[in-house]
């Protein structure tokens, strides 16, 4: 146990036990990302990207995904993931690190998610105690306490002290907001992202609108509230043939305007709680099977 302890839960390959006691007592399994499959591919690998993106808010830096080299994962519905990866600064193609992510799920079926720890490997660490399965989250306030927010209304959306509407070139040039969609999506439909999808699913999703919240009415410049710790993003999109989400149903197509939100708050320990849903639907709880409706392909009932 004290191996597992003095690598926080990330290197435990080598533990000195028999096979039946070794899950016992870390809690933990292992897989090699480099030599096999391995369970959720796409979360998991969306969850590192999560553990870079919380590194580059804290460094000033642009790391990006290379490859996970593997992962301890924890045996649960909710569970918690001890990943190495490899990652790369596009500034400098040759400068390639090893880092170390924990990410932690709160829920499961919904993007509600911390990120505890995102550290190169051999980043010195003030030293605290190992909890195999931390299920806490960023401690917030204000706007960001409680139930995600529904989707504001059009005059709600053209109050420039509340929103922010983000133009297409800083979405463009911005990869986390992209990275939100596809995590909120995937988070919500995981069972159906067990393999590697077609390699222009996520090519197809395309991005309408964006607009953030932060609580800061007075920011300036404006897009300085894409830099905020705490904020609710509000991404319209289109291109998603199916939405799926838990005890709802949507109209099909990839014609049909989506809408999804996702709450970023990072507090001062550094953890980052990703918090999101996909909006609108109708909800499978309120109507029997008899008078649920079926959406067809063209948008007609």
């Amino acid at each position: 146990w004290r191996q597992v302890e003095d690598s926080d839960g990330f290197d435990i390959e080598n533990v000195s036990l028999s096979s039946p006691m070794y899950g016992m007592i870390t809690g933990l399994t292992t897989f090699n990302c480099q030599r096999g499959l391995y369970p959720h591919p796409i979360l998991v690998n969306l969850y590192a990207k999560v553990g870079l993106h919380r590194y580059n808010m804290m460094e000033g830096t642009s790391f990006q995904l290379n490859a996970l080299v593997k992962f301890n994962m924890s045996p649960t519905a909710m569970a918690s993931f001890y990943m190495t990866l490899l990652a790369h600064d596009p500034t400098d193609s040759t400068l390639q690190k090893t880092f170390q992510v924990q990410v932690d799920e709160g829920k499961c079926g919904h993007l509600d998610m911390t990120c505890s720890i995102a550290r190169l490997k051999d980043e010195v660490t003030g030293k605290k105690p190992f909890i195999p399965h931390f299920h806490g989250s960023a401690t917030t306030n204000g706007i960001f306490k409680g139930d995600l927010p529904e989707w504001p209304s059009d005059d709600a959306l053209n109050d420039g002290k509340r929103f922010y509407v983000v133009k297409k070139s800083e979405w463009e040039a911005t990869d986390w907001i992209s990275l939100y969609l596809e995590i909120v999506i995937c988070a919500n439909d995981r069972w159906n992202f067990k393999s590697l999808p077609h390699k222009d699913f996520w090519s197809k999703l395309e991005i309408v609108k964006v607009a953030i919240e932060t609580g800061i009415e007075d920011a300036e410049p404006p897009n300085e509230r894409l830099k905020a710790k705490s904020a609710n993003v509000y991404i319209m999109f289109k291109g998603l043939a199916e939405a799926r989400a838990f005890r709802r149903v949507f109209e099909i197509g990839e014609h049909v305007e989506r809408k999804a939100i996702v709450r970023r708050v990072m507090d001062h320990k550094g953890y980052l709680t990703l918090q999101g849903k996909l909006c609108g639907g109708q909800s499978t709880d309120t109507r029997t099977c008899k008078k649920r409706p079926h959406f067809w392909v063209d948008g007609t009932v």
